[in-house]
């Protein structure tokens, strides 16, 4: 069975709609939590923009609880950071979490994570990484879990004939599943059909399902292991807080593919939100031409490294772009402005 020939044979429309083909009930604001990570560097003024963003634009769920976890004691958020936050009535935790030692940086969402569920008392939680900012009011729907597939292949495979695809094989035998437990479906950007693979940056799911302690499980089970998806990767390129070393390149989607595990060992109901959601704006930036996809209504964006000085003007165009707001538009510009953007060297 070659599941890309099965996918390039299936309308694309119905790839990403498969779990949306009903009508779903919203959650109602008391009933969601959201949960970021923060610490001493640029995470700090990501954090700051993006919970004022939930709390100006977020429609009803603007007054949500925000929790901003510190997992790394040696990279404690700044004094003023951290007050910022207070203000607008985030509860900042600051727990040592991460103690890998790796530069890998999605490490710190994982564990972060995975310790606000045991301790969240709403039904359901919202992960965001913190280089996200909302221009308008999201709906959140009721599913055991609502996700955002990958943007661009990477780490994940497009089925049996892929070398990827022993690599998925053992972070889902981790997880108790066969890798054929993982729906199909299409990249967001370059539009290649692989097994099911998530953006690890914006999760809403049940509570009760544990899904985010499973990806725990799973990721630190691979990474005790040393089973590295990229291997022979070369760092270099910038991510939300600065350059990405080799180390950590190596690493690239393996938070994503133990996400992606745990979601399918604990659920089949899983809504893939539109393309309103989660948009790669870093990715829109490098496309001066068409883009990838045309949001009708942009809800939340995901810019990695364009607040920062040198690509702040890309960050403003591509807003324009996208069909963002003006006033929304002109708030950006006026926060980041006022902000620290430093990436890492």
């Amino acid at each position: 069975f070659d599941l890309g020939k099965a996918l390039m044979n299936l309308p694309v429309a119905r790839l990403v709609t498969l779990a949306n083909t009903q009508s779903r009930a919203a959650i109602v604001p008391d009933d969601i939590s959201f949960v970021i990570c923060v610490e001493g560097n640029v995470l700090g003024s990501q954090a700051l923009l993006l919970c004022e963003s939930l709390r100006r634009f977020g429609g009803e769920y603007r007054d949500c609880p925000i929790w901003a976890v510190s997992p790394r004691p040696e990279m404690p958020p700044a004094d003023d950071v951290v007050a910022a936050l207070i203000r607008l009535n985030v509860a900042v935790h600051r727990v040592p979490l991460n103690r890998t030692g790796s530069s890998y940086g999605p490490i710190n969402r994982v564990v972060s994570v995975a310790w606000a569920e045991t301790r969240i008392a709403t039904p359901y939680l919202c992960v965001l990484d913190s280089d996200t900012v909302f221009l308008r009011a999201p709906q959140f729907v009721q599913a055991d879990a609502g996700v955002r597939p990958v943007d661009t292949k990477g780490s994940a495979s497009s089925g049996p004939a892929d070398p990827k695809d022993a690599y998925g094989a053992q972070i889902c035998a981790s997880a108790g599943i066969a890798i054929d437990r993982l729906p199909a479906l299409r990249t967001t950007v370059c539009k290649t059909p692989i097994r099911s693979s998530y953006n690890g940056g914006f999760l809403v799911s049940k509570v009760a399902l544990g899904i985010n302690q499973l990806t725990e499980r799973v990721f630190i089970d691979s990474f005790q292991r040393n089973l590295r998806p990229l291997p022979a990767a070369i760092g270099g390129f910038i991510a939300s807080s600065g350059r990405v070393d080799a180390e950590a390149a190596s690493w690239w989607g393996s938070t994503q593919a133990a996400l992606s595990a745990a979601i399918s060992a604990r659920t089949d109901d899983i809504y893939l939100y539109d393309n309103e959601y989660n948009i790669p704006l870093h990715l829109f930036a490098t496309q001066k031409d068409d883009l990838p996809f045309q949001p009708k209504n942009p809800v939340l964006v995901h810019y990695h490294h364009l607040a920062a000085e040198p690509h702040r003007a890309d960050f403003l165009e591509n807003l324009q772009r996208i069909g963002c707001a003006p006033e929304v538009c002109d708030w950006i510009a006026a926060s980041c402005a006022g902000l620290d953007w430093t990436l890492a060297p």
